[in-house]
């Protein structure tokens, strides 16, 4: 194997360095300064040399490890360094690469300097604190004019050699930030602020040199931004050197090693970051944060966040998912990845599917870190638990399945807490129990912007909810003291019922029919022949979740429905005026079906229930010899299972006079099977 010595003066370096070693490929590395030996040690891939060497210096290193490639990964800036090492491989026959890191397009309004000696000249035309984020290697350049001097902050490493160069140059204590970067825009604009600077001093060192991160910060502060414009490397050829890219670079590499270098990780953080402000961060997310190399978010989670990080407003498993599998297959580096959720990465988040969708990839090293939920928030501003609060999301669920539920919970619930998708849910919730108010003695309170400056808690009516208009985040709560207790079977009577003389499913049949079907959390359910719509009614009343489509085509029995629909307070029945089988094919594919009646179309019915669901349960009550025999004989052209036929008499007393006298009605037949393969 080749031996590679990489001059590692930069976090492409280093980087580079990290690659090798994680394809177990050994290596060398130059170092400059102590400091730099303490950001990349030796270990058993990598042997660093810590030291500033000159031409003589290197060739006798050369010498020593039998060097075959040299990679100069130093900074754009550092010149000399660069040609004394294209000097110190002449005649050698040592392979050169040259790393150079991308150099992005500045920002409009800044001034820009071909030499230091213009920029200082710039700089005396000036007043105010100077910022100079240059190094410290070139500071006397900066203090020769003893004005100036006064003027200046310098921020260099906080290593020995950098502090010794600054007290050299002139500048005192105060005048000094030591500090190891990278600095976030955020970290920037303090700095300025606590200095006072008014004009700050960079190199155009691209993004990975933070230049970004400068800009926004000078943006925000509004102070003036001078840049050293990046030196051309000229060939002997007369022709300008731009070098190669990491990417470039590891090509060549891999070509001259005849190796192919492992590709980088993806350390991804999904992270709940509260209800929205960067105060309500935990210390945890906000580290994963300040490290992260690229951010995803909703915008307004990115545009609340202060990072120097690559920003992508992506937040949807099907728009991140591809983009990590591209950057996978292209970067040779360890990248940190964080996504950003709102509130608690593990409550009513879209951290779930990514996470299942990232978790088994080997590329990938994938954690959860939970924040604090909005319903958590608003509770701590209210003084009020909400681990016994039922807790309803209404983000992407249509009103006519939250209304419904909304409208059942809030009378057996003594606390709701609910997660809006904005002021409209607000409105419509205020809407939806404004009939139930006076009865229920409900207490509303909604949270508006919760953690952010205009942060309100508001504690309206159900009307005036209506009225609400304020655009924002909403999270509320509803308590109702008086709740009721809810059933836990059907309970209804045959006397609650709006009857007149339309037919009607008798109590004991109505329980027993609904306990055939057999009905879970969610089903849709056709009530055929609904009649007075006790068995739709009753069954709604079960949950709120279950929808009902009574059928009825006597228009007296359908405005009976509605009556008794109405007196329940219910919206999850809806009536529809037809003669079965018609309008069936229309309506939602249902999981059970009860035929209370069936107008001599009983056949057709059951070969439309199939055709809609091939595992329907059905549910018929036949109470003449006609429909007995009727359903008994097509059951024989039909594939069916758990087939249940049950003959139910009913015998209740009557009080006449002073005696409860016997008082039988007629025998009912119950039928009730699924429908099979």
């Amino acid at each position: 194997m080749k031996t590679v010595l990489i001059f590692a003066g930069t976090t492409e370096g280093r980087e580079l360095v990290e690659a090798l070693v994680r394809s177990h490929v050994s290596c060398h590395a130059c170092v400059a300064t102590e400091y730099g030996s303490q950001l990349l040690k030796s270990n058993d891939y990598v042997t660093v040399h810590s030291g500033r060497l000159d031409e003589m210096g290197m060739r006798a290193l050369y010498e020593t490890i039998s060097c075959d490639i040299v990679v100069d990964a130093t900074h754009p800036y550092a010149q000399i360094v660069t040609e004394t090492i294209k000097k110190s491989i002449e005649g050698t026959g040592i392979s050169y690469l040259r790393l150079l890191r991308g150099n992005d397009v500045l920002a409009q309004g800044i001034l820009s300097y071909d030499s230091i000696k213009d920029c200082v000249e710039g700089l005396k035309k000036t007043t105010g604190n100077i910022l100079l984020t240059t190094g410290s290697k070139q500071l006397a350049e900066f203090t020769q004019d003893e004005n100036l001097r006064k003027r200046l902050f310098a921020r260099v490493l906080p290593g020995l050699e950098s502090l010794e160069l600054c007290y050299h140059a002139g500048l005192e204590g105060r005048q000094i930030i030591a500090m190891q970067g990278p600095f976030s825009s955020e970290m920037n604009e303090i700095t300025i602020r606590e200095y006072g600077i008014e004009h700050l001093v960079t190199k155009e060192s691209g993004a990975a040199g933070g230049v970004d991160s400068k800009l926004e910060a000078a943006q925000r502060t509004g102070i003036t931004v001078h840049v050293l414009k990046r030196p051309m490397e000229e060939e002997k050829s007369g022709k300008k050197n731009q070098g190669l890219s990491f990417a470039e670079t590891v090509s060549s590499l891999e070509k001259l090693l005849e190796v192919s270098l492992s590709r980088g990780l993806l350390r991804i953080v999904l992270a709940g970051i509260g209800p929205g402000s960067g105060e309500m961060m935990t210390q945890e997310v906000k580290e994963a944060v300040l490290h992260a190399d690229y951010l995803f978010g909703a915008q307004r989670m990115l545009d609340a966040i202060d990072s120097s990080a690559k920003k992508y407003p992506y937040y949807l498993k099907k728009d991140i998912v591809p983009f990590l599998e591209e950057l996978s297959e292209k970067t040779y580096r360890d990248l940190n990845m964080v996504v950003l959720f709102s509130g608690d990465s593990g409550f009513y988040s879209g951290c779930k599917k990514l996470y299942e969708a990232l978790k088994d990839k080997e590329q990938y090293d994938v954690k959860i870190m939970p924040g604090i939920s909005s319903v958590a928030t608003l509770a701590a501003r209210l003084g009020i638990d909400w681990q016994d609060g039922r807790i309803i999301s209404l983000h992407g669920i249509p009103k006519e399945e939250w209304i419904p539920m909304l409208r059942e919970e809030v009378q057996t619930e003594e606390k709701i807490f609910l997660i809006t998708s904005g002021v409209q849910d607000v409105q419509k919730i205020g809407q939806v129990l404004s009939d139930l108010e006076d009865k229920t003695k409900l207490t509303l309170h909604f949270g508006f912007q919760l953690s952010y400056p205009e942060e309100k808690i508001l504690e309206p009516t159900c009307k005036e909810c209506e009225d609400i208009t304020e655009e924002g985040l909403y999270c509320g709560v509803i308590q109702n003291p008086f709740r009721k207790r809810r059933n836990l079977v059907p309970v209804l009577s045959d006397d609650w019922f709006e009857r007149d003389k339309v037919p009607m499913t008798k109590e004991e049949i109505r329980k027993l029919s609904i306990c055939q079907m057999r009905l879970k959390e969610g089903d849709v359910i056709y009530d055929i022949g609904s009649g007075t719509g006790s068995v739709s009614v009753q069954i709604a009343s079960l949950s709120s979740s279950l929808r009902v489509f009574a059928l009825e085509c006597d228009p007296q029995a359908t405005v009976l429905t509605r009556k008794n629909i109405e007196k329940a307070t219910l919206s999850n029945v809806v009536v529809v005026e037809t003669m079965a089988p018609d309008g069936l094919d229309a309506l939602p594919k249902a999981d059970a079906c009860f035929i209370g009646g069936s107008r001599g179309n009983l056949g057709k019915i059951l070969e439309t229930l199939r055709a809609i669901n091939p595992a329907m349960r059905v549910v018929m009550n036949a109470v003449s010899m006609d429909s007995i025999c009727e359903m008994y004989g097509l059951l024989k052209s039909f594939v069916v299972r758990d087939l249940s036929i049950t003959q139910i008499s009913v015998t209740k007393t009557k009080e006449i006079g002073q005696y409860q006298m016997l008082n039988a009605n007629n025998p009912v037949f119950l039928f009730a099977f699924t429908f099979g393969e």
